[in-house]
């Protein structure tokens, strides 16, 4: 009898204490579910366990094992999730007053502009992230020379992507997106990612 109450308390006691190494801590939280859906086929193509919960507002939250939280991190951070959160011309575009000047005009639009750019060349397989940044001189029509417009394209790639060939067509899509912008004032840069540690 003090035999079996003795197995039943260590066995009590091993539960608990698994228990408490299985504890799971929030990763991110108030995500889309798309976003969150993303993150967790990442982790678990890793082997790293993790569940999704709803949150507020119809958002996600991404819990881990205490233990593989730095994993997790480390993981996600290579491949870039979750995505950066991009505004569309319509958000942009949203007026806090009633009249905007035409310097706020503008910089929203180019502001805009980049933001669609950079979610579009974003979702091409083998990008991790992407940013354009638009150069659209305020010209004067009345005078005789203007300054062209130009445009600058950062694409962070995964380590096992080679994305030289689509270059040309990267610059071609900001080209005809951009009025006036000619070819040869695009300059398109990739950064690659390190290998992971084996």
């Amino acid at each position: 009898m003090m035999k079996t109450i003795k197995q039943l308390v260590w066995g009590l006691g091993a539960a608990v204490l698994l228990a408490g190494c299985d504890q799971e801590t929030t990763l991110h939280s108030g995500l889309p579910e798309q976003q969150a859906n993303l993150v967790m086929a990442a982790l678990l193509d890793s082997g790293i366990a993790c569940h999704k919960s709803p949150g507020e507002e119809g958002t996600w939250n991404v819990t881990v094992v205490e233990s593989r939280f730095a994993d997790a991190v480390n993981i996600l951070g290579k491949a870039g999730l979750p995505r950066r959160d991009y505004q569309g011309i319509g958000e942009v575009f949203k007026k806090t007053g009633m009249i905007s000047s035409p310097s706020e005009e503008r910089i929203r639009f180019m502001d805009a502009l980049a933001q669609d750019l950079s979610r579009t060349i974003a979702g091409i397989d083998g990008v991790v992230d992407a940013r354009v940044h638009v150069v659209l001189p305020e010209n004067d029509p009345f005078a005789r020379n203007s300054l062209p417009s130009s445009a600058a394209v950062a694409i962070r790639s995964r380590w096992d992507a080679d994305l030289t060939d689509i270059v040309p067509s990267v610059k071609g899509l900001v080209k005809n997106a951009i009025e006036g912008l000619q070819y040869e004032k695009i300059m398109v840069t990739i950064f690659r990612d390190s290998p992971p540690k084996r």
